[in-house]
């Protein structure tokens, strides 16, 4: 030995390796049944301490387990089958009950549907056969009147083989066929009165449709459809309204005497804009009936003298010299039609 002194040696020296020592087993499944998955070892190892002399142990509140009737992995398996029946029944019933319940709901769907179809069937049936009658009871196009017509040949033709077939003798057929014809006559002559007043309520619609047509807005559509579009008013859309108000005015029934002749009054002024033959018929067309009212003659006795009034300011509406928005709605050229009420004097031009 050289009986020398290293001082700090153990912070200059390896330290030794220590082999680990086993721990004991904290988990054991010795002591388990076979076929169990759960395990009874607790995760934690606990010591139970005894008593001992000089050591007194409290067992007030000790509790004592007694060990149940054993119970084998073979009577586990056993239980585990009887009740997966068991919810295998319950699964299947509930299975039943849920398709029983869709199919339920099935049938009450197509029931529902099978009822709304009806409905929509007699109600698309109502309304054809509502619109059949009304087209015989009031028709309204060429198409309603060739209906009539033919039915009408249809039945002239039915009573025709009716008589021809029957045992009559042949002068009371001839009385029976006389019957037929006067019958007819009626019937054609129904049919005309139907046709000239669906001509009337046509032509009124027709003016009516025309008029407001001049008096719309004008509609500017945007390049892009987001922004939709503009609405626009125009002078001529402007004047076009005025004269679709008075006209409106003109048509109007039931009036007192002062509401008529404030009408009247307000025609006047719009037509005494321009001078032409149209323009002074009107005026004396106005104070003709102004003077008829303050005389207190029936509403009756003006129909005539009304109807050729409005007529000519229809007239005077149809113009684009007195409503420039017009010539947007003309069918033939103006260089093409001529107009000897419209042309405007020399002096007005």
């Amino acid at each position: 030995s050289t009986q020398s002194t290293w001082d700090h040696g153990i912070a200059q020296t390896d330290p030794l390796k220590k082999e680990p020592r086993p721990k004991p087993p904290c988990f054991s499944r010795v002591t388990q049944t076979p076929g169990i998955s759960r395990s009874q070892q607790s995760k934690r190892e606990a010591w139970t301490q005894m008593a001992r002399p000089g050591l007194e142990i409290d067992t007030s509140e000790d509790r004592i387990y007694k060990a149940r009737k054993y119970f084998s992995a073979h009577q586990l398996h056993r239980l585990r089958v009887a009740k997966v029946i068991v919810i295998q029944a319950h699964v299947r019933g509930w299975f039943a009950r849920r398709l029983a319940r869709r199919m339920r709901e099935e049938e009450l769907q197509r029931r529902e549907d099978r009822r709304k179809d009806q409905v929509k069937k007699q109600k698309e049936y109502e309304e054809k056969r509502q619109k059949e009658i009304e087209r015989r009871m009031h028709p309204r196009t060429q198409a309603d009147f060739n209906v009539l017509y033919n039915e009408l040949e249809a039945w002239r033709l039915q009573e025709s083989e009716k008589i021809q077939s029957s045992s009559m003798k042949p002068e009371e057929k001839k009385i029976a066929r006389q019957e037929l014809l006067k019958k007819e006559t009626r019937l054609l002559q129904t049919i005309d009165r139907l046709q000239i007043k669906a001509n009337t309520e046509n032509k009124k619609e027709k003016t009516k449709s025309q008029l407001s047509s001049m008096a719309a807005h004008k509609v500017w559509k945007h390049s892009n459809a987001e922004l939709g579009h503009t609405v626009v008013e125009t002078p001529f859309t402007v004047r076009a309204k005025e004269l679709l108000d008075l006209y409106n005015g003109l048509q109007l029934r039931g009036l007192t005497v002062d509401e008529r002749l404030d009408i009247l009054l307000h025609v006047k002024w719009t037509v005494k804009e321009f001078e032409c033959a149209l323009t002074r018929e009107m005026v004396e067309l106005i104070d003709r009936e102004a003077d008829l009212l303050n005389r207190g003659r029936k509403e009756k006795s003006l129909e005539g003298l009304r109807s050729r009034m409005s007529n000519l300011f229809l007239q005077f509406c149809e113009t684009p010299e007195f409503n420039p928005e017009a010539i947007n709605h003309q069918r033939v050229p103006l260089e093409f039609t001529t107009r000897p009420l419209v042309k405007l004097d020399a002096t007005k031009r």
